[in-house]
């Protein structure tokens, strides 16, 4: 067999690999695991947590996210260093432990120093789970249902935390939750068997012009979502119009859920440039929306569900195609830590979102979703999703 013929059959046998069922679940539940122990605790029980000790989040809110952040970028680079295909499951297993002490800690935190380890420890947990979960997922379940498995975990998540009885849960009850998805997350770990087969993904995406651009747009839409979400929570009209009743709870948990399915199954289509521009249009959208007043809230928040949903499993998509440890430490530290510090920073300093930053991060997504698009003419390596024969 000529070599050509090798390659091709190579790439094929990897691209087109089949999954059990039990290695789907698995991704499944780690994935939803990691987004909703973020999402639930990082992001709501942690601050309650804040609120129930100094009273509110006051000055002390900065320093916190500031610790978070910082020690979510450490522990990022940490897992560079010291990864390897034989220690995954153990850092996942490590990650998910600090983070649920992080949530087991805040019920007993009684003074600022207690949150700060809290946040020390929520940070370098996360970090540790999301490059290494990153690095691992693809070698469980292949190429050609990633995008399946990265949707449904990502829309299970989002879903579950926007049910009433986890949404409006005070400070103990999300924290007990935040401790319960970190043991999901390690039961699902232990089953991982990493059978795919080894790949090297290629092409212009995965080069560092193309690399730099996708960090571009994909920090451009978490600052964005920051800055909103900030907004939203901040602003008790908007927060009553898109967050409040169980009604709209339900129906922002089904819409999260059905969006992230179907950016899934788009990316594994390889539609990866469309559902970038799908997220960036419903989030903008959104804003737009949301400045308008209250009558148009309840289209804002499908908006925003949506949006959120499609650019939450990109995220995850890009750099799990990848399997590389420090392509997902730098996305997730700079699109996803620092973009979210800056956006939660600028909507805390304005108190909106400007007309002037919805206009740039429009400009940075089309810009850098049009650029990918004309170099894909010239040369088709450029596909992120192509066959890895072509790539």
């Amino acid at each position: 067999m000529s070599q050509s013929k090798t390659v091709s059959v190579s790439a094929q046998s990897r691209e087109t690999f089949q999954p059990s069922w039990r290695a789907q679940t698995a991704v499944v539940v780690a994935i939803a695991a990691t987004y909703g122990y973020f999402l639930i605790f990082a992001q709501f029980g942690f601050l309650k947590a804040v609120q129930a000790v100094v009273g509110g989040e006051g000055a002390l809110l900065r320093p916190l996210m500031a610790v978070m952040g910082g020690c979510g970028i450490a522990g990022s680079i940490a897992v560079v260093r010291i990864y390897a295909a034989g220690r995954g499951r153990w850092l996942m297993l490590l990650g998910f432990g600090l983070g649920g002490a992080a949530a087991g800690l805040s019920l007993l935190a009684g003074s600022s120093a207690g949150l700060m380890i809290c946040a020390a420890l929520t940070g370098v947990g996360t970090g540790i789970i999301t490059v290494t979960l990153a690095a691992m997922v693809r070698r469980e379940v292949g190429g050609e249902k990633l995008g399946w498995c990265i949707g449904a975990g990502t829309g299970l998540a989002y879903g579950l935390c926007n049910l009433p009885f986890v949404f409006n849960a005070g400070a103990a009850g999300q924290a007990v939750m935040g401790i319960v998805a970190c043991g999901a997350g390690a039961l699902a770990v232990l089953g991982f068997r990493q059978r795919a087969p080894q790949h090297e993904v290629g092409g212009f995406d995965y080069r560092p012009g193309g690399v730099g651009g996708w960090v571009v747009i994909l920090f451009a839409l978490v600052w964005l979502d920051s800055a909103a979400f900030y907004v939203i929570q901040h602003t008790p009209a908007l927060k009553g119009g898109m967050w409040g009743g169980d009604a709209q709870l339900y129906l922002n948990a089904i819409v999260h859920a059905a969006a992230a399915l179907l950016a899934g199954l788009m990316l594994d289509r390889r539609w990866v440039g469309r559902t970038v521009l799908f997220a960036a249009g419903w989030l903008i959208m959104a804003c737009i929306l949301i400045r308008s007043g209250e009558g148009a809230l309840a289209t804002g928040a499908f908006c925003y569900t949506t949006g959120v949903s499609f650019y939450s499993t990109v995220l995850v998509f890009y750099v799990a195609r990848s399997g590389r440890v420090g392509l997902a430490a730098l996305v997730y530290s700079v699109a996803g830590w620092i973009g979210s510090a800056l956006g939660i920073g600028m909507a805390e300093n304005l108190g909106a979102v400007p007309a002037w930053f919805l206009i740039g991060a429009s400009a940075l997504v089309l810009g850098g979703i049009s650029g990918r698009c004309w170099l894909q003419s010239r040369d088709p390596r450029v596909e992120l999703g192509g066959g890895e024969g072509a790539q």
